[in-house]
């Protein structure tokens, strides 16, 4: 029972740590012992009683997921299949070489998962390594969930197959190693490279749907610049109606503010020009336009390929305008006197930040604790206080963090993502 016990406690271990390097979950220490110390008794606990390994998996999984990462529970089901199947091929590749070396059986499983464990450790520390695969790992992950739900079933099967043929009878895989190896492999790499290219055809299609929904917007931006260039002469005539009409005293300041007016907004409109992204640019625009009508002053800094890998076209649509839509409600009230707001998207230090700031118009009234839950507003209709749960709900999905602060009257929101792993 106690080497049975530390069987699965190793097991156990392995897929869950590796589960957690994947999803670059921040764990402590303790939470993963306790999973570990769980799952691991509750297993052997079932197996003991007679009971199906597979109702064993199916309430460890569970536990996992909801009680002790309270974490999205078909992604996370997904990530622990494919783990189990990744596991379930390691052991048989390495069984190859302990098999030639070491005839008792439980020997022979401890060195096995001993190695697995030793490699998963190494894994962790090699960042170029980890990086690569945690990327890929989580490009596979963001997939139509009618696409997800497909590859979970598909991979459930090879492992319950797996499973069921190891427990009838291991002679068979034994005496078949390399067929099996080569079949089990070939499956679970084919689903893989399957599965990555569809993630990667929707991800396109999506950029392109998008990008055709904004294309009116930057025809919109590309005429007002050439309407723009087109008034320089209008300019130039109203500059020499000034110096006419205007005393000489007067002339410089007259002339100075028309200027500065003008140029202010013309600045605004060409900087557009250097943002990539197209859903950035249109959505700026789009707002600019907005908040010139209600005499906001609007500023913004942009960096290119910030955002772009981390929120698809979709996402980064619903997290701005939610945000600046939250902004332009706050700083149009009659309380707010002075309605400024800002937007900045950069790099620092590895980390991707997006920074909306706003003048607040009761900063002593806002609760912050109470801002992302579901249904929260000031205002009493039915179909307000959904916009910032829905990013919070976004920002979570993308592992990132949510910083609010209220400073010197104005509101800051900075979402940032840690782009560094390890």
């Amino acid at each position: 029972m106690l080497i049975k016990l530390m069987m699965n406690s190793m097991h156990i271990f392995n897929i869950v740590y590796l589960w957690i390097i994947l999803e670059n979950k921040n764990s402590s220490i303790l939470k993963l012992l306790s999973t570990v110390v769980i799952l691991s008794t509750l297993m052997t606990i079932m197996e003991a009683i007679g009971l199906n390994f597979i109702v064993a998996y199916i309430i460890g999984i569970i536990i996992i997921i909801k009680i002790i990462y309270k974490y999205d529970f078909k992604e996370s089901i997904f990530g622990l299949v494919l783990l189990m199947s990744i596991n379930i091929l390691l052991q048989l590749i390495i069984n190859i070489i302990i098999n030639k070396f070491v005839n008792n059986y439980i020997i022979e499983r401890f060195i096995i998962e001993l190695i697995i464990t030793i490699s998963i450790i190494i894994f962790s520390k090699v960042k170029s390594l980890n990086k690569y695969i945690t990327l890929k790992y989580s490009t596979v992950q963001k997939t139509q969930n009618n696409v997800l739900t497909y590859f979970i079933s598909t991979f459930s099967i090879y492992v319950l197959v797996f499973k069921l043929i190891w427990n009838y009878s291991n002679g068979i895989i034994q005496n078949n190693l390399f067929s099996i190896i080569a079949v089990f492999g070939g499956l679970i790499l084919t689903q893989l490279f399957t599965y990555s290219y569809i993630a990667k055809v929707i991800k396109e299609k999506e950029k392109l749907k998008i990008s055709n929904e904004y294309n009116s917007v930057i025809n919109e931006i590309v005429k007002e610049i050439k309407q723009r260039q087109h008034d320089f002469a209008n300019y130039k005539n109203t500059i020499k109606g000034i110096v006419n009409v205007v005393d000489k005293k007067e002339v410089k300041e007259a002339i100075d503010n028309y200027i500065k007016d003008e140029d202010i907004y013309d600045n605004k409109i060409n900087e557009l020009i250097y943002i990539d992204n197209v859903v950035i640019k249109s959505i700026i625009y789009t707002n600019m336009c907005k908040f010139k009508k209600y005499n906001i002053n609007f500023e913004y800094e942009i960096e290119n390929n910030v955002l772009d890998d981390i929120l698809g076209y979709n996402e980064i649509s619903n997290v701005l305008n939610n945000l600046l839509n939250n902004a332009f409600e706050e700083v149009i009230k009659d309380e707010c006197v002075e309605k400024n707001i800002q937007i900045k998207i950069f790099n620092e230090n590895k980390t991707s930040h997006l920074i909306i700031k706003n003048r607040a118009a009761s900063p002593n009234n806002i609760n912050l604790n109470e801002m992302f839950i579901r249904g929260y507003s000031t205002k009493n209709t039915g179909t307000r206080g959904y916009g910032l749960y829905n990013v919070q709900t976004i920002i979570n999905s993308h592992k990132g963090n949510i910083k609010i602060n209220v400073d010197c009257e104005e509101i800051i929101f900075d979402i940032y993502f840690n782009n560094s792993l390890g």
